[in-house]
């Protein structure tokens, strides 16, 4: 179905793009906010991944599926961006971390997620680029050890140590912000 999609447009229907952007655009939100820690800045980079993606349909090899092809512009669009020396850091709103949330919780059930989604989202801050994509990648975008490879470029021995050393500083930036954890959790 993308591929026909694809093609339809390249032979000039740029109406049939639409259902791709439809089908990723929660998902690559999600992912560039991750990455970028910004609300804006993740809308823009999402829309510029889609505009390049469009211009750039006829380097898609035959067969191979949109997702990782896009993701792999989305992520290197956020990378851009965060090297970029005009880039502003700033710490993520608690509503930016709301999309954590599965269900609404109501009375004090709520106010114990929004602490803890502040939590999160300041040790998720102190994180590396590199170690947050890793943990961006594996834990939200649910991607294999293999997939993170392939996208980042990096051998799947170093996705490894880099996700387990994401992880190990972000259970350290939670407990230092008073985040609860079990012994039995790494």
């Amino acid at each position: 179905m993308e591929s026909e999609l694809i093609r339809s447009c390249l032979a000039g229907g740029p109406a049939a793009f639409e259902p791709l952007v439809r089908a990723y655009e929660a998902r690559a939100f999600a992912l560039a906010e991750a990455i970028l820690g910004d609300r804006d800045e993740a809308a823009d980079a999402v829309q510029d991944a889609f505009v390049r993606a469009y211009r750039s349909l006829g380097r898609v090899r035959e067969g191979r599926a949109f997702g990782p092809w896009f993701r792999a512009i989305l992520r290197n669009l956020c990378l851009d961006r965060l090297r970029s020396p005009r880039r502003r850091r700033r710490r993520w709103t608690e509503r930016e971390v709301d999309r954590w949330a599965w269900a609404e919780p109501q009375g004090a059930e709520r106010l114990v997620r929004e602490e803890r989604a502040a939590a999160v989202r300041a040790a998720l801050a102190t994180l590396s680029a590199d170690h947050r994509e890793v943990l961006v990648l594996k834990e939200l975008e649910g991607l294999s050890y293999a997939e993170i490879s392939e996208l980042t470029g990096v051998p799947a021995g170093t996705v490894a140590s880099r996700l387990y050393h994401a992880r190990s500083a972000l259970r350290r930036a939670l407990v230092e912000r008073g985040f609860p954890f079990e012994e039995s959790v790494a």
